[in-house]
């Protein structure tokens, strides 16, 4: 055998050495130079949020006061205001979500829990992910075809509201199908070994613990509900009748929030002078709303999430007072 010369060992050592001490110097360069390009990137995320919401708030809370916000909007005289609209706005919102949370959440439950790999399952994920691409504007025509001639709604709030419920189904599916596959297998492992049925596992383990990203679908499709223009132009109208401003009545026409400012900046309405004070005014009060939606919904989620792991007051000493 080859007996390699010790002061050739030692320095073949060294080299290695000092290629790996290089090789880990480099990685340590990269490892801070992209955790600075990541940080740099949601420090950009962060100040355009900001600097919408400041610019927005900066144009439009000078319009709001409480007349304003209660007050029926006016097309030929100034000082009117938008609470007809924002009742619509809340209307359509909850109308939607009542048509669509449970086909999405079913459509997640099956797709998470039930589906097997397939053509059937690939057709319906395929189909998802084809809906998700589809322009809201097509939605409103399919709306405007079916609901309005078709089934003879014609343009209502309940038009609106179906057509902005297809538009969000694939939105809610994927987000709620993600929230339901994230639980661990072993809750579903423990609830079956248990003698649970698998309809029991799923709605007693596997929903409960999948609860805060079903609110989280709920949130991104409710903050695109309120935003939507086009689907409601052709579905839900651009006026809201004076004798039905605050109908709970769904086949009444309806103005969203979303909808009156396309109006008012858009379109625009030549006898109205503060049109545009009204238009960024309905823009701050929408703001204002999903904002409220989003931190509501992110202060629940958070207590419940702390709730299902068991995070908590300690116990007192001495345990429990009775009586």
């Amino acid at each position: 055998m080859y007996n390699e010369p010790r002061e050739a060992r030692v320095t073949r050592d060294v080299v290695w050495e000092r290629r790996i001490i290089a090789a880990r110097r480099r990685a340590a360069l990269v490892d801070r130079a992209m955790t600075g390009l990541l940080a740099l990137a949601a420090l950009g995320l962060a100040l355009v949020l900001s600097a919408i919401i400041f610019i927005i708030l900066r144009a439009g809370l000078p319009a709001l006061s409480w007349s304003f916000l209660t007050s029926a909007s006016s097309i030929t005289d100034p000082g009117g205001g938008i609470g007809p609209q924002i009742f619509v706005s809340i209307y359509v919102l909850v109308l939607s979500l009542l048509i669509a949370t449970p086909v999405g959440v079913g459509a997640a439950i099956y797709l998470a829990e039930y589906a097997r790999p397939g053509p059937a399952t690939n057709a319906i994920r395929f189909s998802t992910e084809a809906l998700a691409s589809v322009p809201s504007v097509v939605f409103g025509v399919f709306g405007a075809i079916i609901f309005l001639t078709t089934m003879s709604l014609g343009f209502s709030v309940l038009s609106g509201s179906l057509t902005l419920a297809l538009l969000n189904l694939p939105l809610m599916v994927r987000i709620a199908e993600d929230a339901i596959r994230s639980v661990p297998v072993a809750y579903r492992e423990a609830s079956l070994a248990l003698g649970a049925s698998r309809w029991e596992t799923i709605r007693k383990a596997v929903l409960p613990s999948a609860l805060p990203g079903i609110i989280t679908a709920l949130v991104l499709t409710g903050g695109r509900i309120l935003g939507e223009t086009a689907p409601l132009i052709l579905t839900t109208g651009t006026t809201i009748s004076p004798n039905a401003r605050y109908s709970l009545n769904p086949l009444q026409t309806g103005e969203t929030l979303a909808v009156h400012i396309w109006v008012l900046k858009i379109v625009g309405v030549p006898g109205l002078k503060d049109a545009q004070l009204v238009a960024d005014g309905s823009a701050a009060v929408l703001l204002l709303i999903v904002l409220l939606i989003n931190l509501a919904m992110a202060f629940f989620t958070t207590r419940l999430t702390r709730r299902l792991r068991g995070v908590g007051r300690a116990p007192r000493a001495g345990g429990s007072k009775k009586g």
